[in-house]
């Protein structure tokens, strides 16, 4: 049978990468739906065999009212019946998602993530099991590939990674759901997993089956096997990054890293890009990449002939390049934003090197807009057919003013800030969306209130500052 095959390639997988081992508490993510229900039924038919101790964990985020209500109790009656301990608690993610600047699907992982974490250490579980399998995995290479990423992006979802195991990585959504079907077990769907307006969602939905479809029935595994390969290579290059790394640092000063220039410039291009964000990262202690855009600058720098050159990076780093050596250091002083004004690509994404933002814009039909409640300051939606185009997205000017969406009437874009707390410094790093003297969208703040969304829009522009907060960079 199907169901018996799956249990034994999860427990090859698990023997494989040595995910489990005796005697370890192993705590459950379960959110409720076919890939978590089934983990739970997988790890508890393997109990015995492995000698582990399964534990459910359920965070409700208390964004669906009763339905995320019923979730709870499905998981906590079907821990009961397999006499599992389990532990549920709730969250204002919502809260969260608007506090953090967040999108609310990244304020949820966060939070979930650090439920799993704090649990973990009380209970003194070893282990954290997610239900994560091969088609979520082929999704999130997708979309890393469509965000433009390396190899280290097409690496996708890991198996093991600290405290968090994934067992099912290996095994396709329909097996799993058909599992679920012939041991009766209970699931639940969540209803937002089906809207289209976020990205992954239109993956899943739209992109994925078309693929599938029309151009490779297996590319599911296709994918998979490429997210396999890329991080077989991708770990054999950071171990060579950083053993040169070491090897080509010099004359290093408290909170600085310095590099050999022509050892530097010896390095394979991709080796030496690699020992470039590496070089970043220590300083920062940033567990997220240099962007692109940014190591390419830096090589450009790294092979000028002249010396005395300083580049500015993210978080309040620059790069000195001197005649023998690079520096990466950290600025103490914040650095001046000089005037910028570039096209905005609709529908696309825009990059403000300026200020090393990216700002995403969508068309989307109004049924399919997500809900104000839903949206980060990072977010904004507005009328499609009400805005004048071109747009751009520019930094400020003197005498600019808009008018703030729930405030009435015209205001000046200084007093604004004033009132909304924004330091004087980060102000210049806040990017203005523009329909010729009109501000459209003050970013990570607020619309406007000319392009509202109102119950007779019919198309809207979604915008977005993807994984940042405008008000904080």
């Amino acid at each position: 049978m199907a169901s018996v095959d799956l249990v034994k390639q999860v427990r090859l997988l698990i023997g494989k990468l040595g995910m489990l081992k005796p005697g370890d508490k192993v705590l459950i993510g379960v959110s409720g739906g076919p890939d978590s229900i089934a983990l739970l039924h997988i790890l508890w038919t393997l109990k015995d065999d492995l000698r582990i101790i399964p534990i459910v964990a359920h965070l409700n985020h208390q964004l669906r009212g009763e339905e995320a209500k019923e979730d709870a109790r499905s998981v906590r009656e079907f821990s009961e019946k397999l006499e599992v301990p389990c532990y549920i608690e709730e969250a204002d993610a919502k809260s969260y998602h608007k506090n953090s600047g967040l999108s609310l699907q990244e304020a949820c992982r966060e939070i979930r993530f650090s439920f799993f974490e704090q649990l973990a250490g009380k209970l003194g579980a070893g282990r954290v099991a997610l239900g994560h399998h091969a088609d979520d995995q082929a999704e999130t290479i997708l979309l890393n590939l469509l965000r433009g990423a390396g190899i280290s992006g097409l690496k996708g979802i890991s198996y093991a990674r600290g405290l968090f195991i994934r067992p099912l990585l290996e095994i396709r959504r329909k097996e799993i759901e058909e599992y679920c079907l012939q041991h009766h077990l209970p699931v639940r769907q969540d209803s937002s997993n089906l809207k289209p307006v976020y990205t992954r969602n239109r993956i899943r939905l739209n992109l994925l089956p078309l693929l599938e479809r029309e151009y490779n029935p297996q590319i599911i595994n296709a994918l998979v096997q490429l997210g396999n390969l890329c991080s077989e290579e991708d770990s054999y290059l950071e171990e060579l990054a950083l053993i040169n790394l070491k090897n080509i640092r010099v004359n290093e000063k408290n909170g600085t890293v310095a590099l050999d220039n022509n050892m530097l410039r010896s390095l394979s291009a991709p080796l030496c890009r690699r020992v470039l964000r590496l070089a970043w990262g220590e300083v920062t202690g940033e567990t997220k990449e240099l962007s692109y855009h940014h190591v390419e600058k830096l090589m450009e720098l790294l092979h000028k002939k002249a010396g005395g050159r300083v580049m500015i990076l993210p978080r309040g780093i620059r790069a000195l390049k001197t005649n023998s050596v690079l520096q990466f250091f950290r600025e103490a002083e914040p650095v001046p934003v000089l005037p910028y004004k570039h096209p905005l690509i609709v529908p696309g994404v825009t990059y403000i090197p300026e200020i090393d933002l990216c700002i995403q814009a969508e068309l989307i039909g109004l049924k399919d807009a997500p809900s104000f409640a839903e949206m980060s300051p990072n977010e904004a939606l507005l009328d499609y057919d009400l805005i004048k185009y071109p747009l751009y997205v520019r930094r400020r000017l003197e005498g600019d003013v808009f008018s703030p969406l729930g405030l009435g009437g015209t205001l000046k874009l200084k007093k604004f800030f004033i009132d909304s707390k924004i330091a004087r410094y980060k102000r210049d790093r806040i990017p203005l969306v523009v329909s010729g003297d009109d501000i459209v969208w003050v970013g990570g703040l607020r619309l406007s209130q000319d392009w509202k969304v109102t119950g007779g829009t019919v198309n809207c522009l979604y915008l977005q500052i993807p994984g940042s907060s405008a008000t904080t960079a």
